[in-house]
C-alpha cells in the first residue's frame, strides 16, 4: 500500500508536464541530425559522381581525338577523378571494330560520402561508362 503523501506526489509528478519540451527535443534531435547527414552526404555524393562523369566524358574525347592512347587516358582520367587519398577505378579501351573509345568508372559510394550513410541503404559500387567514337585521323 502506498502511503497517501507518497501517492498524491506520484500523481502530481505524472501530470507535471515543465520537462516534456526538453525530453521531446532529446528524442527528436537524432532523428533531425540524421536526415541532416543523409542530405551532406547524398549531395556530396551526386556532386562527385557529376565530376567524375565529366572527367570520364573529357578523357573519351581528348583519346578519341587521338591526343592520348587508352592508358594515357585512364592517367589522366585517375589523377582528375582523386578524392584525397581515394582514387576510383579507370579503365579506357579503344574498340578498332567499332571505331569508339569507353571509359569505364567504378567508384565505391563510401569513400564518395563523408559520412557514409548512403552505402548503408544502396549498393556500395557506382558504376558508370562514357563512349565516344573516334574521329577519322
Amino acid at each position: 500500500m502506498i502511503p497517501p503523501i507518497l501517492r498524491k506526489r506520484l500523481s502530481s509528478f505524472l501530470r507535471a508536464e515543465a520537462g516534456s519540451a526538453t525530453v521531446e527535443f532529446a528524442l527528436w534531435v537524432p532523428v533531425f541530425v540524421g536526415i541532416m547527414l543523409l542530405g551532406v552526404d547524398a549531395s556530396a555524393a551526386f556532386t562527385r559522381q557529376s565530376n567524375f562523369w565529366s572527367v570520364s566524358y573529357e578523357t573519351a574525347r581528348i583519346v578519341s581525338r587521338h591526343a592520348l592512347d587508352a592508358k594515357a587516358g585512364a592517367d589522366f582520367a585517375r589523377n582528375n577523378m582523386r578524392i584525397g587519398s581515394y582514387t576510383p577505378e579507370v579503365a579506357v579501351t579503344i574498340d578498332t571494330v567499332t571505331q569508339t573509345v569507353t571509359v569505364l568508372v567504378t567508384a565505391d559510394l563510401a569513400k564518395m560520402a563523408p559520412f557514409g550513410i548512403l552505402a548503408l541503404g544502396l549498393d556500395d559500387r557506382l558504376s558508370f561508362a562514357v563512349t565516344q567514337t573516334l574521329e577519322p585521323i
